[in-house]
């Protein structure tokens, strides 16, 4: 994504909104009146390093305002707490505008998300990574998005410490209880660094759908090896090569022997009795010889869903959607290397931000066009043009909406 310059202007504009509001003067508290600062001029710094993506002393050298000692002090004197509750409320005014429907089966896909930390690790908000080079350690954050039918958009973020990843089920609650007043979720997607008795009861006591990747340990490495001895002894009789995994997998697949459900599956310490879904997928490999490129490979996953297997990994592949989210949010990442996880989060949660309003605001553009173009006139075109380029901030456009487009009193600009 690339933003023209009156792109970024709006968007300041609409994240000064936010954090000019009366909602953030409450949580981040009030500020003496009789300094010569502002707060809305650090966050205009912070807002400028996030669209230009570059650094806090390269912004404040070539713009009036604080220094950028000056916003690293008045940042760093905030609890971690209340950024992270002013973060999840700014998310919250700008995902609210697609007003879903509380009937509506909203999934919910949880990530966490690695940046790499260069400095002594005797932080505890610096967790150990083996995946980034260059370092061991990284800074985590979780991050929830909704991955339901063509909308992927952040909802949430929290910075995960040694605690916080060593009790997972205790930050998946706070999260769920925070978006449940707002979001009517009904499905949640984890990955394997999810996959944990304590986090399977919690979905269940929340009477929520489920779907893990399992992780092979215990009876559910067991029972993989009983499903994948059952297909080989089977192929074996009828005369397939078993060396040639693609032979085999296509075998599988037209006898129908390539999807499995086993109930009452154990995992872990506690025992907790879950079914299993086991489902041949074609995988690419990155084999040297391309006729082995192409295999089929045993997927295992953990879900209360009454649907076939296959539709269970179709509904696991949404969880990829928060993969995209991160991408996408990497594009306003800027370039740091505090050693204060005040700034470090601010920084990435208005990341979040930006990528979220850009979100929504594409979703209300998609909505708009499916009413046709009768009621649109010229300038209202011209101005639809513009906010399909980012050109236009999602509250003018809304209001836009209810004066020009549709006037009508029961018209809120989104889904009922």
């Amino acid at each position: 994504m690339r933003f023209k310059r009156t792109t970024k202007r709006f968007l300041e504009k609409e994240l000064y909104k936010l954090f000019d509001s009366k909602e953030t003067r409450q949580i981040l508290g009030e500020y003496d009146h009789r300094s010569t600062w502002q707060p809305r001029d650090i966050y205009k710094r912070l807002m400028q390093v996030c669209l230009e993506k570059t650094s806090l002393e390269d912004i404040c050298s070539t713009t009036e305002g604080p220094s950028a000692d000056t916003v690293h002090r008045r940042i760093s004197g905030l609890e971690m707490t209340q950024i992270e509750q002013h973060l999840n409320y700014c998310l919250f005014e700008v995902v609210s505008r697609l007003r879903f429907h509380h009937k509506s089966k909203i999934t919910l896909a949880f990530d966490l998300y690695e940046q790499p930390f260069y400095g002594e690790p005797s932080y505890d908000w610096v967790l150990g990574t083996g995946q980034k080079k260059g370092t061991y350690y990284a800074v985590t954050f979780l991050i929830v998005s909704i991955a339901t039918r063509n909308i992927r958009c952040p909802v949430s973020i929290c910075l995960m410490t040694n605690r916080r990843k060593k009790y997972k089920v205790g930050m998946i609650s706070r999260v769920l209880d925070d978006l449940f007043p707002w979001l009517p979720a009904k499905r949640c997607l984890f990955d394997r660094g999810f996959c944990q008795d304590d986090v399977i009861q919690l979905m269940e006591e929340r009477d929520l759908e489920y779907v893990f990747a399992a992780i092979r340990h215990g009876s559910i490495k067991k029972a993989s090896q009983e499903i994948q001895d059952c297909v080989r002894n089977l192929a074996g009789q009828a005369g397939v090569n078993l060396e040639d995994r693609l032979a085999l997998g296509q075998w599988a697949r037209k006898k129908g022997l390539d999807t499995f459900r086993v109930e009452h599956v154990a995992t872990g310490k506690k025992q907790t009795r879950v079914p299993l879904v086991g489902v041949f997928v074609r995988q690419k490999t990155k084999h040297k010889l391309r006729i082995k490129r192409r295999v089929y490979c045993l997927f295992l996953y953990l879900t209360n869903c009454k649907v076939s297997p296959r539709t269970v990994v179709k509904l696991y592949s949404k969880r990829w959607i928060v993969e995209t989210d991160i991408r996408c949010i990497n594009e306003f990442k800027p370039v740091t290397n505090t050693i204060r996880p005040q700034l470090r989060l601010f920084f990435y949660g208005l990341a979040v931000i930006i990528d979220a309003l850009w979100v929504v605001f594409s979703t209300l553009i998609n909505r708009i066009k499916e009413y046709g173009e009768i009621f649109i006139t010229e300038e209202t075109q011209f101005v639809i043009k513009q906010a399909d380029t980012l050109q236009c901030i999602a509250r003018y456009f809304l209001r836009l909406l209810r004066t020009e487009i549709f006037p009508f009193p029961t018209f809120q600009g989104g889904v009922a």
